[in-house]
């Protein structure tokens, strides 16, 4: 190590969370109640629109009272998820998180909180995380004794100050315009509810046929073993199940296809598609997509389905994508997943043909298919300016965390 490099234990501790059964989560207003964090709200920023509470009593530390510049850490999950982080920002109220989860404390008489989150969310850094997870059946569970192993590059307070501000500032931008793709997915959702209302209400008179009625075919690919890494502009790719979890298709989730496995152009993926996850946790399985555009040569998984509309069917393709991933709808197709206790839940193929489709006239889907499209092309631009801004991000990490923004004056 170099004299501006420690190692992370030296200056952060992690801490680990409370355990309790699902059976002990109470209504967060239960008097003695405290809210407890948990993976779901470990996104790339905290997530507060769902958090459970317990009891105090399972606080068994003081220590594990959350506080803010805190950095929650998934130390329990998918291996793609394992070691994911999140900014703790000061809360209305006092919170706790649960044994999937760890908080990474820094101290701040060695480090600045801000910049330690910089660096261990950095993409280098989070690989590596990843990389210390001991794999179980359905987990990983991360190593952080080897992560508080890790080296980590310590300029002085003041430029770790200075860090701080360039990267605050840039990922800033990057927030604006993600709020401004969220706005545009709120004001689509509400012109679907605008139009055909809620699918799932009582009152709605809109005649149903089977999802099945609709389709020449649900098809789902294969899975071989993959490279480890995302596939190449001239490689052939295999989509990950993250490609469609969020509902927004991302073709750079993938991972390259060996050279020694033959790809079969039969599962390439196609502008047009509607892609379905067939499995995955509860809260992510029926995630769904409509390919708006892709690069050539990726491939569906086993876990994806694809929905091959018919023609001449009385549906437009993405009146029937908004529809199935309307949240309330959602939560009906959801339902006909199953699977054994510990497992991730499938939805058969058989009971998704059976699916009751909601059918409006067909020319109020095409007016609603219109309005759409010119949605979509404003998130396409938007997304190109977040791919902009996620490039200048990722450019000054890398610049800040070799030295590059340092004022060596001031070490």
């Amino acid at each position: 190590m170099s004299e501006t490099e420690v190692r992370l234990g030296d200056i952060a501790e992690f801490i680990r969370g409370i355990t309790f059964k699902p059976e002990d989560v109470v209504p967060v207003d239960t008097p003695g109640a405290i809210r407890c964090m948990r993976t779901k709200n470990v996104q790339e920023n905290i997530t507060l629109s769902d958090v459970w509470a317990v009891d105090a009593r399972f606080i068994k530390r003081p220590n594990q009272f959350l506080r803010a510049g805190d950095l929650l850490v998934s130390s329990a999950n998918s291996w793609n998820l394992v070691g994911k982080c999140c900014w703790v920002p000061e809360l209305d109220w006092e919170a706790t998180f649960g044994g999937f989860i760890s908080a990474l404390r820094a101290d701040p008489s060695k480090v600045h909180p801000r910049y330690l989150y910089h660096w261990f969310s950095s993409p280098r850094i989070q690989s590596t995380v990843r990389s210390f997870g001991r794999q179980t059946t359905n987990i990983s569970n991360l190593n952080l004794a080897r992560c508080l192993e890790m080296v980590i590059p310590l300029p002085s307070y003041e430029n770790q100050r200075r860090i701080v501000q360039a990267l605050d500032r840039a990922y800033a931008l990057r927030v604006k315009r993600q709020e401004a793709i969220a706005l545009l997915d709120d004001l689509a959702q509400s012109i679907f509810l605008d139009m055909f209302g809620d699918p799932q209400a009582v009152e709605l008179k809109w005649p149903t046929v089977p999802l099945g009625h609709l389709l020449n075919k649900i098809e789902s690919g294969k899975s071989p073993k993959c490279l480890d890494r995302p596939a190449q502009d001239d490689e052939w790719g295999i989509l990950k199940l993250s490609s469609i979890t969020s509902c927004e298709y991302k073709a750079a989730e993938n991972k390259a296809l060996p050279s020694s496995v033959s790809p079969n152009p039969e599962y390439e993926v196609r502008a047009g598609d509607i892609l379905f996850s067939r499995k995955n946790t509860h809260e992510l399985v029926a995630a769904c997509v409509l390919v708006e555009s892709t690069r050539p040569r990726l491939l569906m998984p086993d876990l994806i389905f694809r929905l091959d509309v018919e023609a001449d069917a009385p549906v437009t393709k993405r009146y029937l994508h908004r529809l199935l991933v309307n949240p309330s709808k959602r939560r009906r197709v959801q339902e006909l997943a199953s699977g054994s206790a510990g497992s991730m839940p499938n939805i058969p193929k058989g009971r998704l043909m059976d699916l009751p489709i909601e059918l409006p006239p067909f020319e109020i889907q095409q007016q609603f298919s219109v309005r759409i499209s010119s949605i979509e092309r404003l998130k396409e631009a938007h997304y190109a300016g977040l791919r902009e801004l996620d490039n200048l991000f990722a450019s000054l990490q890398q610049r800040a965390f070799r030295g590059d923004l340092w004022d060596d004056r001031d070490n």
